[in-house]
């Protein structure tokens, strides 16, 4: 939910009958499990409780881990699955994911995105939606609604958390697990984690640089004395 977000205003039980509805008119109308990935400290309480209500199970995430907590789970996910599996992801940037999923299972990929990307794509899908475009679709249509009069909403989606690998099935310890002293401590060590191997990366990549600047000189050093 980083990059493709709820837009204001927008109810949020559309959600699963907006994707429901373009699988649908693409042949497909068997059981679908949703999962909303996303920082959810960010997220407000309305639109989770919402997401729950009609059965999609939120996971919450940083920006720094949630591509790899997604990649664990759609290995997992894909693990379970005997048949031809179809899968939907919903986020921008994510070519370097669904290129790496596509290298180690087959299955079909939905893509949809909040633009689209500048270049030409290397992954393969059989659909693509612009974000907002899938949503104001199913919300031109006429949809039967649970009453939303009732101050509760039972939940039915769980409730993840990816950095500390642990579950909730109701919103409210939910939300007190992320403001949890254990929940800080271990958002801060994966901060730490990734501040760790993005330097180990850039003096990596120094390193590489500064050895092919040697080569480079004593190459054009070779070429002046032969000449």
């Amino acid at each position: 939910m980083f990059d493709c977000p709820i837009p204001d205003g927008y109810d949020a039980r559309l959600v699963r009958p907006s994707l429901e509805g373009a699988f649908k008119e693409l042949g497909y109308s068997g059981p679908v499990s949703i999962t909303a990935f996303g920082d959810h400290t960010q997220t407000p309480k309305r639109h989770l409780q919402t997401l729950s209500s009609t059965g999609i199970d939120v996971a919450h995430a940083t920006l720094g881990v949630i591509s790899s907590r997604i990649f664990d789970d759609l290995m997992e996910w894909r693990g379970r699955i005997t048949t031809p599996a179809t899968m939907m992801i919903i986020s921008d940037g994510v070519e370097e994911l669904i290129a790496k999923l596509q290298q180690r299972i087959k299955f079909n990929l939905f893509w949809a995105y909040s633009c689209r990307p500048w270049t030409m794509s290397v992954v393969l899908t059989s659909a693509e939606w612009l974000w907002d475009s899938l949503l104001a679709v199913s919300a031109t249509k006429r949809h039967v609604l649970r009453d939303c009069s009732a101050s509760v909403v039972e939940s039915t989606g769980m409730f993840y958390c990816k950095l500390c690998y642990t579950k909730r099935t109701l919103l409210d310890k939910f939300i007190k697990h992320l403001s949890s002293k254990k929940h800080l401590s271990q958002q801060e060590g994966c901060i730490t984690d990734r501040r760790r191997r993005s330097k180990k990366l850039r003096l990596s990549w120094l390193r590489a640089k500064a050895s092919f600047s040697r080569d480079q000189a004593v190459e054009e050093c070779s070429l002046v004395e032969e000449l």
